[in-house]
């Protein structure tokens, strides 16, 4: 037998068989096929905005004056963004504790001072919606901040220079 027809028989074969059309090949499960594109990391994404937007709605430390209960000015405009939001979305709105918990006299005073501003802007009942508790995210120092400007913007925007 020559081996063109050997080909041949071959082709014949699998053209015979249908192998291409045969129903009774097992794919899988329905949940191996791959996802569409975008499915897996849209839920990702979408958690990552929904904590971003959490955070809009903490006060921090350096948002009251001193080691005070008295709101600093910067700290009334995001007041008054956080009243204009706060009955559209289910977050809490979280007062920075003091470090350690050091102070809680401090931070109940504060956490008292965020929800009386806010009754007055006409958002009442706001007591089980205000807590105190640690920031979502860690701060920096300072010196951490310059090495990471440094580490950034030192090395031609790269990243390439080294921390102090």
């Amino acid at each position: 037998m020559t081996r063109k027809s050997k080909w041949t028989i071959v082709a014949g074969l699998l053209l015979a068989s249908g192998c291409a059309h045969n129903k009774t090949i097992d794919m899988g499960p329905e949940h191996d096929r791959p996802f569409p594109l975008g499915q897996v990391t849209d839920a990702f994404w979408d958690t990552q905005a929904t904590n971003a937007e959490a955070g809009d709605f903490v006060f921090y430390d350096h948002e009251f004056v001193g080691e005070t209960a008295a709101l600093a000015p910067g700290a009334k405009r995001h007041l008054e963004q956080v009243a204009l939001r706060l009955e559209h979305v289910p977050f809490p709105v979280v007062i920075e504790s003091t470090k350690h918990n050091a102070a809680p006299q401090l931070d109940q005073a504060r956490r008292r001072t965020v929800v009386e501003q806010l009754a007055r802007m006409g958002l009442p009942n706001l007591g089980d919606r205000v807590i105190v508790a640690p920031a979502f995210s860690r701060g920096v120092t300072g010196i951490e901040a310059e090495g990471m400007y440094y580490g950034i913007f030192g090395g031609g925007g790269l990243g390439g220079a080294t921390y102090r």
